[in-house]
This record gives C-alpha cells, sequence and structure tokens, in this order.
C-alpha cells in the first residue's frame, strides 16, 4: 500500500495551476452584499468584515462547469500530499484552500473580488459525503446569477443552492475575508 501512495505521489505534480478566470454575472455593492448575506444569518450568527466596495457576482454556468471540475482535481491532487492523521477533515483548511482559489480566479479573469465566503456550521446534518458530526464545519458560499450556492470544500462533490442546504438553521458565521 506504501508503494501504491508513493507511486501516485511521484506521478501527481507538486506545482499549482492557476484557476479558470472568474466570468462576472455582474458587480454587487458591498452595501448590497452585506444586506443580502445579513438576510441568511440566523439569530446569534456573525458576518465577517466586507473589505472592498464591490464584488463580482459569479457566474452559475462558469462556476459549475469551469471551476468546480478545476478545484475537484486540484483537491484531489493536495489530498496525495497533504494528509494528517491528526485531524480527520481539516474543513478549515479545505474551506480557506477554496477561498483563495476563488480569489484567484478573481485575479485570473481580472474582476472584482468574487462574492464568495467562508460559511461555519455547526455539522447537525450530513452533506456531500461528510457526515453528521455535530461540530463545527466550514464549507464555501458562492453568490452566483442564480442565487446562493454552498459547497463542500474537502470534495467539491455538490453544489447545492443554499435553500436546500442540510444544516442552513445552523450557521453560525460567514466571512468573506
Amino acid at each position: 500500500m506504501a508503494t501504491a501512495v508513493l507511486s501516485a505521489k511521484e506521478a501527481a505534480s507538486t506545482s499549482l495551476t492557476f484557476p479558470p478566470a472568474l466570468v462576472e454575472a455582474h458587480r454587487i455593492k458591498a452595501a448590497d452584499l452585506l444586506a443580502s448575506t445579513q438576510k441568511l444569518l440566523p439569530k446569534g450568527a456573525f458576518l465577517g468584515p466586507l473589505l472592498d466596495e464591490h464584488y463580482a457576482v459569479i457566474s452559475y454556468n462558469w462556476l459549475k462547469r469551469e471551476f468546480i471540475p478545476y478545484y475537484r482535481s486540484a483537491v484531489g491532487t493536495l489530498k496525495l500530499f497533504a494528509t494528517r492523521d491528526v485531524e480527520g477533515s481539516d474543513c478549515d483548511d479545505f474551506s480557506m484552500y477554496l477561498r483563495h482559489m476563488i480569489s484567484m480566479a478573481g485575479f485570473v479573469g481580472q474582476s472584482a473580488e468574487p462574492a464568495a465566503a467562508q460559511m461555519i456550521v455547526f455539522q447537525e446534518k450530513r452533506f456531500s459525503g461528510v457526515s453528521a458530526t455535530r461540530e463545527r464545519h466550514e464549507v464555501g458560499l458562492f453568490l452566483t446569477d442564480r442565487g446562493w450556492f454552498v459547497l463542500e470544500p474537502q470534495n467539491a462533490g455538490e453544489l447545492l443552492p443554499l435553500e436546500r442546504y442540510a444544516n442552513l438553521r445552523d450557521i453560525q458565521y460567514i466571512s468573506f475575508h
């Protein structure tokens, strides 16, 4: 088994490629994005800062057809090198990786900062292959031209409209940076 893992690591490149250029559907003012996001928060939840004046509302088609396949492949490669025995999932690290990759796609596309955030929830219910841990869990949150969507950063297995997200009522914190 160790030989198979070593062969897979040898075959995989340790260099990362840039994500595909972000396609903006349109731009949204920070105040409008803030108002939209505040409506998502249950009582007692927190919202992190919005530091830019405008944000890029992400094209759903681009997210689904270009970015997620890129990200899914990048995560697969990363997992060959970045295994940890201490923590089982490292959802916070993968969520930061997802957030940075979508931001980098904005750089490549010369767009405004993407309307994307890290969302911490209490994982009461299973989502996208991650069991109901009954602990804090971090996922990706995207504002697209079709509304808000959630993505599991550890596998990018399912892009789901926020209103259908199993842990919607258990949001604790949303951070755009």
